[in-house]
């Protein structure tokens, strides 16, 4: 039985955590498998949107301690070396914000440690009733270990609710979590799956491309100046507008029928300005498919 199961259901990829005997308590061999699996529902152009859940009454314990020295060796052993390099060219470390795509997490059960910062990572977040998430770090004499819990939930939640979660280690539950705005919904956990694909049609519905500069410019513009978010977004609107996929939406409009996404940019007028104003942010959350549109762009 594998430990980390994928399929694609109707263009919507599900990623199952499948090791409920031990409360899918994560590997390092699992995080290779997981990294393979979300990249490649990132750059299969079948998969529309992306659903990670967990099996049994868990989403994820988080990090497995009790094999966690014996992995992180054959882990490192296995790492391409090269230094910076090399070190670029690794999946990002908020692996489902850095796919150009819709990411679910739909969360039954307990989720801590490592556990609770894959939703974190995801768009979208969806509790089960039984639901409850906690970062524990600072009871493991650490702090959140991908990063996330201190960029992207004091962004998700406020900075004092942020703060309390990550200072104080405390449980909290799937009303409360939807109260401060972790969980957009909590739905029953016998619907929870069910819920998270429908929504994951929902948001996936419209032109691939304009999706996938969406999501860019949303995560990028967490952190840089007004003057250079607007300056990227004229460059990307003028890209959009000459694109076949807004031509394909207002025909489609028009002739009151489902469009038909050509996920093509290849007529824009002009190539893209570039994004070097931030670096670090370009390399912790490569876009790989918007490389391909600005190469297309440039021809």
């Amino acid at each position: 039985m594998a430990e980390v199961e994928f399929r694609v259901e109707s263009e919507i990829g599900l990623l199952t955590l499948n090791r409920p005997e031990k409360l899918n308590a994560i590997t390092y061999d699992m995080i290779d498998v997981i990294e393979e699996y979300v990249h490649r529902a990132g750059e299969d152009p079948n998969v529309r949107a992306l659903v990670i859940t967990g099996t049994g009454r868990a989403f994820s314990a988080g990090t497995d301690l009790g094999r966690l020295e014996g992995d992180r060796t054959a882990r490192t052993r296995n790492r391409p070396q090269g230094g910076d390099e090399a070190a670029a060219a690794q999946p990002a470390p908020w692996l489902f914000s850095s796919i150009a795509k819709p990411t679910i997490a739909a969360v039954n059960g307990v989720a801590v440690g490592s556990g609770v910062e894959i939703p974190l990572q995801c768009d979208f977040r969806l509790g089960g009733e039984s639901a409850r998430f906690g970062w524990v770090f600072v009871h493991r004499g650490l702090i959140p270990d991908t990063g996330a819990g201190t960029w992207l939930l004091p962004r998700a939640v406020g900075i004092q609710n942020a703060a309390y979660l990550v200072y104080s280690g405390k449980m909290i539950d799937a009303r409360r979590a939807k109260e401060i705005g972790f969980l957009l919904e909590v739905v029953p956990d016998a619907q929870l799956v069910d819920r998270a694909l429908a929504l994951a049609r929902s948001v996936s519905r419209g032109g691939p491309l304009a999706t996938r500069e969406a999501k860019r410019m949303l995560y990028r513009g967490l952190e840089r100046d007004t003057g250079s978010h607007m300056r990227d977004h004229v460059d990307t609107m003028q890209r959009l507008f000459a694109s076949e996929d807004h031509r394909e939406g207002v025909r489609s409009f028009l002739e009151k029928r489902d469009p038909i996404w050509q996920d093509r940019c290849k007529r824009a007028r002009r190539s893209p300005r570039g994004l070097g104003s931030i670096p670090e942010l370009r390399r912790e959350m490569p876009l790989r498919p918007m490389e391909r549109c600005r190469a297309d762009s440039a021809k």
